[in-house]
This record gives C-alpha cells, sequence and structure tokens, in this order.
C-alpha cells in the first residue's frame, strides 16, 4: 500500500477507529535460512491521534519522533525513504498467526527459528506503533 492508497482508506480527515492487518517475513536464524517464516497481525486501532493528546500522555512530555520525520502529521513517518503508518492499538486488540513454510504454529515453535533477540523481542499490547506500509493488507 502506497502513501495515497492508506491515506484515502482512512480517511485521513481526523481521528478515526479501524481494523488493520499487516504481514512480516522476519529472517530465520542461520541453522534455519531454509524455511519460510512469515506473521500475519491483526489489530483495532485508531488513526490521526497526536500522540501528545492521548490521554495516557497527559502532562507527559512526549518531544519529537525518537526516529523518521513526519511526511503526513499525524499519519504517516518517513524514514530512509520508507513510509509508515502511525497506529494507536487499543490495548488487548493484537491477534497475530504465526506461519513457517506455510503451516501454522505456535509462537514458541515460531520463536524457535528466529535468533535468540528476535525471539525475545517484546510482544506489544497496545499503545503506539509504527508499520511500514508496504507491509498493511487490510485497513
Amino acid at each position: 500500500m502506497n502513501r495515497y492508497e492508506y491515506l484515502a482508506a482512512i480517511n485521513a480527515g481526523g481521528i478515526d477507529h479501524r481494523v488493520v492487518q499487516w504481514q512480516t517475513s522476519p529472517k530465520p536464524a542461520a541453522a534455519h535460512k531454509a524455511h519460510v517464516l512469515s506473521k500475519a497481525t491483526t489489530a483495532h486501532v485508531m488513526t490521526g491521534a497526536s500522540y501528545s493528546d492521548l490521554a495516557v500522555n497527559a502532562g507527559v512530555q512526549t518531544g519529537e519522533l525518537p526516529w523518521g520525520k513526519w511526511a503526513v502529521h499525524p499519519h504517516i513517518i518517513e524514514h530512509k525513504g520508507k513510509d509508515y503508518a502511525r497506529l494507536y492499538v487499543l490495548d488487548g486488540t493484537i491477534r497475530t498467526v504465526y506461519m513457517v513454510d506455510g503451516e501454522v504454529v505456535s509462537r514458541d515453535t515460531f520463536n524457535t527459528y528466529l535468533t535468540p533477540s528476535a525471539a525475545n523481542a517484546p510482544k506489544p499490547n497496545g499503545g503506539t506503533i509504527t508499520v511500514a506500509l508496504d507491509n498493511l493488507k487490510v485497513v
């Protein structure tokens, strides 16, 4: 999905609630390089909210973006020539399906195919996330 398709899909006029889905293909550890890994994630999100205006951040100095720059505030961040959707996940709505070579597996099994640092990465539950527009499948 490109920048213009995304903005049209979310009706970028203000804050809105959407269900989004994205798919990624994490790189397996060297011992498992012959396998194809993929994750399909779905979440209920808010689009168009300003991070500093969220109730959870009331009275908190939020500062600048930690990386990238706003391409379309507050919807899209651009970093190193790539566009990312800035999304605010409603707590507890993230659901992920893990696949190895096209077969659905548990998260624990999936993690055995990853490097230790990738396997131990925190799993988001809510809050602010960024998703590469290239990976965004459904809005």
